[in-house]
């Protein structure tokens, strides 16, 4: 029966392909370029800290749901790694909490201060669901690569005759060599 199924299935178009691709490593690297900016802009003396704001769904991983809330302080060594996502189709924004949020003594009104919270998750949330975060070595040189008129390459994946999973990069300039990647034989 599973036979005559996948025979009736359509191959998939080669553009829907590309263009899903092209969705993914665009959302990666808006997301990335978003906080990146938005850290930067905002002076560190008036926004010592971020909230950490994930869009909580049912398609929200663990890790992200855990570090929802969170209030994190610039200074943190964590602070960095999460301006990046944390995996593909990760939509986490960090938010500048004022200075005069964490003074109470700012506004009279509304003396509770907002104090930094972030705790790391655990390790096994983390190699779970952030392999950006385990292995951010191997992903970062496949943020860099761009130029004005588009990206270098794009990054996909397939199942080798091994059966295993493989990554490869679809090259739309000619090739040249990335630190830190080694492509498959």
């Amino acid at each position: 029966m599973l036979p005559s199924l996948l025979a009736q299935l359509e191959p998939p178009d080669p553009e829907d392909i590309l263009n899903e691709e092209l969705r993914i490593t665009a959302e990666i690297c808006l997301q990335q370029l978003d906080n990146i900016a938005r850290a930067d802009a905002l002076p560190p003396d008036e926004f010592p800290s971020f909230e950490i704001v994930e869009e909580i769904d049912d398609a929200t991983c663990e890790l992200c749901q855990e570090l929802d809330g969170q209030i994190i302080d610039r200074d943190h060594p964590d602070f960095e790694e999460l301006q990046d996502p944390s995996h593909i189709n990760c939509r986490r924004i960090l938010s500048g909490i004022g200075a005069d949020e964490i003074d109470p003594t700012s506004d009279p009104d509304d003396p509770q201060p907002i104090e930094p919270n972030y705790q790391r998750p655990t390790s096994d949330l983390i190699n779970e669901h952030g392999h950006f975060m385990v292995d951010r070595e191997r992903y970062a040189p496949l943020m860099i690569p761009s130029q004005p008129e588009g990206r270098d390459f794009i990054s996909t994946n397939y199942r080798g005759d091994d059966g295993n999973l493989h990554s490869r990069l679809k090259w739309r300039v000619p090739p040249y060599e990335i630190p830190g990647y080694t492509p498959p034989p």
